[in-house]
């Protein structure tokens, strides 16, 4: 005999008032608990990371529900989770449809789909529109300036900046951002006066110590960038962009056990950061193991497939297998998700020059130098391009003289000081005889 259902006491309630109402009505209210328990059920699933449950009860919901924005905002991060952006964007296109106006917390949603597909002008343009819509918090405001300025638009994230500055001008946060605009426009002085600023207000605020020990960092100048991180409050020492930072400044100061010893510290804690595992990968990769660096990568890269510091270690794991081909596929891979990755551009005009194609080395190093990223060597390697070109004299006497300020002995700087002097063509000098004034007859 086959077994009888019994239904449960929670579902006679549900039942009941359904029997007493019209057929229309019934179904509709049928309808809207089963709206209810898929979304109840994809809520629950996107809270364990089980995406492919959550998409399936999202879907039914979002079927049932054409005209509900909330299911389509839930799948959208469901698609997310999964590793499907593309159907994501998709996903928050339809919402938006469903929507009068602009919403921001879609519009929000989507420049962080946006950013993590590499798809950077879409980001920008469309916190750009929410900015001009008023609808950007402050903070929102200072990441959007902070991303144009990092995409070589110091004079948008002005723009961008400029009404917070105008209601607090103070601010340190603020200030910050403003200095870093000015590091990125080639305002050097200004930018380290306005860090020492806010540092002397505020020593405790983390953001401008990291700022000023990244701006020592590319000074060449590591043990005040050690110092920096030392001052770091200790609530935020073991941050990630704190430990990143300090496994650079270890690096440039020759210590990379450290470096690599303060990672996987990092990781104890939090062993599903892709960050941290990049950042580890690349010291791995530094000291020689190319084997385990390359395993690192695989494992950065699962957590988060488009992440450009784990495609670009991958570009170095390759270049150690002189596998040159691979690497600089790899490093296209990285500037595709992150157009500005100054890292993937500095190994990538390296790779031109050696295959002799200096004019893309040349284009390469003057993106680095327009995002204000280029190295001490990096600037002479420019100088010297235009040396060989006879093109940008001016720039490039102006870039080697700076490589020298630095390092006024090393013999390279001193050859392409030399050579560009040569190709500079020669002002024709004055006649010194004397004048003869010719008159009419």
């Amino acid at each position: 005999m086959p077994p009888r259902f019994f239904p449960r006491p929670w579902t006679l309630v549900l039942l009941l008032p359904l029997a007493c109402k019209d057929p229309e009505t019934a179904a509709a209210q049928k309808q809207a608990v089963q709206v209810q328990n898929s979304l109840s059920q994809g809520r629950e699933a996107l809270t364990k990371g089980q995406y492919v449950r959550a998409i399936s009860e999202l879907q039914k919901a979002a079927n049932a529900a054409p005209e509900s924005v909330e299911p389509l905002l839930l799948l959208a991060k469901a698609h997310q989770g999964a590793g499907n952006p593309g159907a994501a964007i998709l996903t928050l296109k339809q919402a938006e449809g469903l929507i009068p106006g602009t919403d921001p917390v879609i519009q929000k949603q989507l420049s962080d789909l946006y950013m993590g597909e590499g798809q950077i002008p879409q980001a920008i343009s469309t916190l750009v529109a929410l900015r001009n819509e008023g609808k950007l918090s402050n903070e929102d405001i200072l990441s959007l300036a902070r991303l144009q300025a990092r995409q070589g638009q110091p004079d948008e994230a002005f723009t961008t900046l400029e009404r917070i500055l105008r209601e607090n001008p103070d601010d340190a946060p603020t200030k910050t951002v403003e200095a870093e605009i000015l590091l990125m426009k080639g305002e050097e002085l200004l930018a380290a006066n306005l860090m020492d600023r806010v540092l002397q207000g505020t020593p405790s605020f983390t953001p401008a110590r990291l700022l000023r020990a990244r701006y020592f960092l590319m000074s060449g100048v590591s043990d005040m960038a050690e110092a920096d991180l030392q001052s770091v409050p200790p609530e935020d020492a073991d941050t990630t962009d704190v430990v990143a930072m300090k496994a650079r400044v270890l690096m440039a100061l020759g210590r990379p056990a450290e470096a690599e010893g303060a990672l996987r510290k990092l990781l104890e804690d939090d062993a599903e950061n892709a960050e941290a595992v990049a950042w580890l990968a690349e010291i791995v990769c530094a000291q020689g193991r190319a084997s385990e660096a390359q395993q690192l990568v695989d494992r950065a890269l699962h957590l988060r497939p488009r992440f450009a510091r784990a495609l670009y270690v991958r570009g170095r794991v390759l270049e150690e297998q002189s596998d040159a081909r691979g690497a600089e596929d790899s490093y296209r891979f990285a500037l595709k998700a992150e157009p500005a990755f100054p890292p993937a551009l500095s190994r990538l005009w390296r790779l031109h020059l050696k295959a002799g194609r200096k004019p893309e080395a040349q284009e390469v190093l003057e993106r680095l130098a327009s995002l204000n990223e280029a190295t001490v060597e990096e600037k002479a390697a420019l100088a010297n391009l235009y040396a060989q070109f006879e093109t940008q004299l001016p720039r490039g006497k102006k870039l080697i003289e700076e490589a020298l300020k630095r390092e006024p002995q090393n013999p390279e700087y001193l050859r392409i000081q030399k050579a560009i002097d040569k190709a500079t063509p020669k002002k024709k000098k004055a006649p010194t005889g004397p004048v003869i004034i010719r008159g009419r007859r």
